[in-house]
């Protein structure tokens, strides 16, 4: 029967998915509770939130649901190869508002998570602390507090929104009409250590407590609505929310900067959807009617800068779900906004605009219509390396629970199972400080890791041919080398010889000398040119040359001069090294590059950038930012994944941190989990 009911799925929903513009129908696997594919929450009415997040450290999201009429209040659900396991973490009545996140608090290595109450029985924001590897479906979470007031804790974010290279948190407080902030402290079970500072409030008398103009606090649509991105492009995130964007300005203060001060302020979005400039903002009504209105930011000269909106849908009816996601994989982000059913709306329309990079949305995926859809949330659900839906609703036919897979297949993808088999090899500057101490020792320890072949981008203080002895001591091989730009200028023939000895296939560069300030179009045409020609005089030689990107390529005052090289290098002559880690600290998708440069990638760095770190084009990052594969924001499985069907051919582990010497087995052991 349920085999059935999955076909109807895909012939009622899949083949309306797409509108007549696109060119094949995008199918849906659809498992609901209402039918028994998924158990509900709980047996109550109103479900508040949902954050989704890999809780049990397997490799695949799993996610958290809450609902504040009954118990247990949350509860997570625990990917397995059947499908998913309903786990208790708060099993008392917590009455939790809107806005629940995931997020490693304490800094141990596993997701937990963050809600606050709606100031009926809970007038309090707590965190539940994940008991990681030791999961009972029946025991709850333990249970720390952080914040305690008025109560509405409406939407929480996490983020570093004072450039300190550490996470805070921000929340709005309804009853308090209030936006709160707060460093999380070194250690956040201790409920002293935790200061929390309003940087927006609205007074009676019309005063704000930090400057900058601003209407009422709403009583209908109130303030709410929460995002972060770099909007003015100082390197620091910002936060967005409430028909404002907020900025540090030091001595714990922001600066409210007004985007629209009419009605749009319930659900907020940022990103950039239009090429150039400063990101986009979006925001769109959660509770009540009005449009969906996209805002950029123009400079219309002699000091005139504002934000002018543009309708992208004209009445939104409740829409209390906005992402911003690349859900067609065309480099191009899309708006992803779902109604609910409130107020009568039987036709709650739930679906994705997909954008051109230049405002426009011609483009329509409809998901379902007719079932209520609040605070929802878009990831891969699955392990297959594609977005997923999953829906819940607020009051309209609960309990309920409802994901759409995009896979079309129904199936279970384990990430222990298919999703990358392939040998990788280690980067040695990721053990540097042991290299300087030993490099003999540290060899060794390469091996006793269990690495086969490795990257070599130094000798620590020995000769070429007694650094290659030592590799070949261990057993080890030497597939990729990375030299000095200059060298190549001035002694190709001597990196030609070195990478022979070696046994390397390819030699490249990490970096382009800019020492006139930013990276710009001339350096970018420069090495384009001297790209091509290292190319050629190293395929004469029999090897391949490559260039590894830092991230400050992407997005200059010039435009994406990533973009240049890799359009105006030639294939036969150039390939590239993508390394994860810089690429997303560049402000790039490493997905979206793979996919428009299909092949040109040949190797690639498993490096991982930890949650909540802002880029810049400096390329450069404090090490502490490098944290261990699958504890940082990349989704492995679905890079991988595609990075084998795009051409990637060699990878290299590589970080950054510190005390790399610890977390490279946890990142080996992480990688062990996707074969």
């Amino acid at each position: 029967m349920k085999k059935m009911k999955l076909f109807l799925a895909l012939c009622l929903f899949g083949f309306m998915g797409y509108t007549q513009a696109q060119q094949k129908p995008l199918n849906w696997v659809h498992i609901s509770s209402k039918d028994g594919g998924i158990e509900a929450p709980n047996g109550g009415i109103q479900q508040t939130s949902t954050a989704v997040g890999d809780f049990d450290n397997d490799g695949i999201n799993d996610f958290c649901v809450t609902e504040r009429t009954q118990t247990p209040s949350i509860v997570w659900y625990r990917r397995t190869n059947k499908g998913w396991d309903k786990y208790i973490v708060e099993d008392s009545a917590m009455s939790p508002e809107a806005g629940t996140v995931a997020f490693d608090v304490d800094g141990d290595g596993d997701l937990d998570i963050i809600a606050g109450g709606d100031g009926g029985k809970t007038k309090e924001v707590y965190w539940w602390e994940n008991p990681y590897p030791n999961f009972d479906p029946k025991t709850p979470w333990k249970r720390h507090m952080i914040y305690k007031g008025g109560g509405k804790y409406h939407d929480q974010i996490v983020g570093d929104f004072d450039g300190d290279g550490k996470p805070d948190l921000a929340f709005w407080s309804q009853t308090e009409h209030e936006l709160i902030w707060a460093r999380i402290p070194d250690n956040p079970k201790d409920f002293s250590a935790w200061k929390c500072i309003p940087i927006y409030k609205y007074y009676d008398d019309g005063q704000m407590q930090q400057r900058g103009r601003y209407p009422d606090f709403k009583g209908v649509n109130e303030h709410e609505g929460l995002a972060k991105l770099d909007i003015d492009g100082d390197g620091i995130e910002d936060i967005i929310g409430g028909g404002c964007w907020f900025k540090y300005i030091g001595n714990d203060k922001f600066s409210c900067n007004v985007v629209d001060d009419s009605y749009t302020f319930s659900r907020s979005a940022a990103g950039q959807l239009i090429k150039g400039g400063r990101p986009e903002i979006v925001f769109v009504v959660g509770d009540g009617w009005a449009p969906l209105e996209l805002y950029e930011y123009q400079d219309k000269g002699k000091g005139d800068k504002t934000w002018v909106p543009k309708t992208i849908i004209d009445t939104v009816s409740n829409g209390h779900t906005l992402q911003l996601v690349d859900f067609d994989g065309d480099g191009n982000l899309d708006i992803w906004n779902a109604e609910m059913t409130l107020g009568g709306n039987t036709h709650a329309l739930d679906h994705i605009l997909l954008g051109d990079g230049k405002g426009n949305f011609p483009r329509e995926i409809v998901v379902s219509r007719g079932i209520d859809v609040h605070e929802s949330e878009m990831a891969d659900l699955d392990g297959d390396g594609d977005l997923d839906i999953l829906d819940k609703p607020y009051n309209g036919d609960t309990p309920r629970l409802d994901i759409w897979l995009q896979n079309g297949t129904g199936e279970v993808v384990s990430a222990r199972k298919g999703s990358f088999n392939i040998p990788y090899g280690l980067e040695i500057y990721s053990l540097r400080f042991e290299l300087k101490k030993d490099v003999p020792k540290t060899i060794a320890l390469m091996k006793q890791m269990g690495f086969k072949d490795l990257e070599v981008s130094g000798y620590y203080g020995l000769t070429p041919k007694a650094f290659k002895d030592e590799i070949s001591k261990n057993g080890l091989t030497c597939s990729s080398m990375i030299f000095d730009y200059n060298r190549f200028q001035t002694d190709i023939g001597g990196i030609i010889k070195e990478a022979k000895l070696f046994g390397a296939k390819y030699a490249g560069v990490g970096w382009i000398p800019h020492t006139a300030g930013p990276f710009n179009m001339a350096d970018a045409k420069k090495a384009c040119k001297d790209f091509n020609d290292f190319g050629a005089k190293l395929k004469k030689a029999g090897l391949k040359f490559f260039y590894h990107p830092h991230g400050y390529e992407f997005n200059t005052a010039d435009g994406n001069l990533m973009d240049l090289i890799l359009e105006q290098t030639k294939p036969q002559l150039v390939t590239f090294e993508l390394d994860v880690f810089w690429a997303t600290h560049g402000g790039a998708d490493p997905l979206a590059y793979l996919k428009k440069y299909p092949g040109r990638f040949e190797l690639m760095h498993l490096k991982e950038i930890n949650h909540d770190v802002p880029g810049n084009n400096t390329g450069s990052a404090p090490d502490e930012t490098s944290v261990s594969l699958g504890r940082g924001v990349t989704d492995w499985p679905r890079l991988l994944r595609l990075a084998q069907k795009m051409g990637t051919k060699k990878y290299y582990i590589e970080d950054e941190a510190k005390n790399a010497a610890d977390q490279v087995p946890f990142s080996i052991k992480y990688l062990e989990t996707l074969k």
